[in-house]
């Protein structure tokens, strides 16, 4: 019965949609009618940014003529479902607050019940330890309602709750929390360059002059999250493993990669990180490893999908968020773009991003560079750097595989 209030409040009430976004969890619904119907109405508010209304029959339809829906499932849905969900909205309207604090509830008895269920299997298979950390590990779901006044305070008591300050992770300008913009033309270098700090920064031993990127210096080693939105799970393989000649990573930093190309052809979701359930759910993975202080984000373009790239609000409203959230749990992000068209623009897009970057660096191509020989080599420029300015100095990065491709090395050279 809640499962069905639940439902006409999703399909009716763009207000309960808002309120009840930041609980969700569509695992906690019992119904597999209920859980297809919610996917579709969730597809529509983030698309259109409201309730679905009388627009969910026209959704079944499409469903249907498309063929997504077992016939037995169609049936029930149209003849029963649809029908009497109408009837019971147009008989008892929905009271908003009510049916939210009436969701939370339900969502955390079945939360408990699952919990109870996995816990009882894991001490049945003899995994007691198991069961003992996944109930240390239980946390209610809540609104995560909390008043604005908790972080109104005075320069004294933000000193008493200091933080440490955001340790160095690569010298002279990587430190966790901040936000480095990394742009330049297409096939430039900017994933290689990436990638090969992510994985410096894993390893066990990295106080040594190969492990040294021109002058800069892993002074704190830390896990790296490359989100990938252009190579795939397959070329990231390769390119990671073209660095383990360097040495074997600490096995809570090892270098994580997910590849949005494989998640969207294993789920047929449309994976982009404009829309803030998916950030949120980057967000949590990180709490969940707190050893992870560096995610990677390649590219602007392929990750966030924006209309328009030069619009200030939309930046605001989709990027934004994501890179306050990392600010705020002190992990650095390295965020890749793309050159203005004719490559002499500068960065691509609009003014905000600067605003909100604490480093932009551009790559460009080094006059010597030769395409044919599938090598990288550009020029590191700084464009904006709001700490230690004067320690960044520009330089040229070669990067060439060995004879055997097995390997790949750098090294500084003269600039163009």
């Amino acid at each position: 019965m809640i499962e069905r209030k639940i439902l006409i409040g999703l399909i009716t009430s763009t207000e309960f949609l808002k309120k009840v976004k930041p609980i969700w969890n569509i695992s906690l619904l019992e119904s597999v009618t209920a859980k297809r119907l919610a996917t579709w109405i969730w597809e529509y508010f983030d698309k259109y940014n409201e309730a679905p209304g009388k627009g969910i029959e026209a959704i079944y339809l499409s469903k249907v003529r498309d063929n997504k829906i077992p016939k037995d499932i169609a049936e029930e849905i149209e003849q029963d479902i649809l029908p009497s969900l109408s009837k019971e909205f147009v008989k008892e309207g929905v009271d908003t607050q009510f049916l939210f604090d009436e969701t939370e509830k339900y969502f955390n008895e079945r939360h408990l019940r699952l919990l109870s269920q996995t816990i009882e299997g894991l001490v049945g298979e003899g995994k007691t330890e198991d069961a003992v950390e996944l109930i240390r590990s239980f946390k209610p779901i809540e609104s995560g309602g909390v008043s604005l006044t908790t972080f109104i305070k005075t320069a004294s008591q933000i000193r008493r709750h200091r933080k440490d300050p955001p340790r160095m992770l690569l010298s002279p300008w990587l430190r966790e929390g901040q936000l480095t913009i990394i742009y330049g033309n297409y096939g430039s270098g900017k994933s290689l360059l990436t990638i090969s700090i992510g994985y410096l920064l894993g390893l066990k031993e990295f106080d040594r002059e190969e492990c040294d990127i021109g002058t800069w210096q892993v002074k704190h080693n830390t896990g790296c999250l490359y989100v990938d939105g252009e190579l795939g799970e397959q070329e990231m393989e390769e390119r990671v493993t073209q660095f383990e000649w360097l040495g074997k990573q600490r096995s809570d930093f090892r270098m994580q990669i997910l590849s949005i190309p494989e998640y969207q052809l294993a789920t047929e979701d449309s994976f982009y990180l404009a829309k803030r359930e998916n950030q949120l759910k980057l967000l949590r993975w990180l709490k969940e490893h707190p050893t992870y202080k560096l995610i990677v984000l390649d590219s602007v373009s392929t990750l966030f999908g924006l209309e328009e790239e030069n619009s200030n609000s939309e930046w605001n409203v989709k990027i934004s968020p994501l890179l306050r959230d990392l600010r705020a749990l002190d992990v650095a992000c390295l965020l890749l773009h793309h050159s203005g068209k004719d490559g002499k623009k500068g960065l691509r897009g609009a003014s905000a991003m600067g605003a909100m970057a604490h480093n932009i660096f551009r790559l460009t191509n080094h006059a010597r560079k030769n395409p044919d020989a599938g090598e990288a080599w550009f020029t590191i420029m700084k464009d904006k750097q709001r700490a230690g300015g004067f320690g960044f100095k520009t330089f040229s990065l070669h990067y060439t595989q060995t004879e055997d491709k097995l390997n790949t090395n750098w090294e500084a050279t003269e600039n163009n």
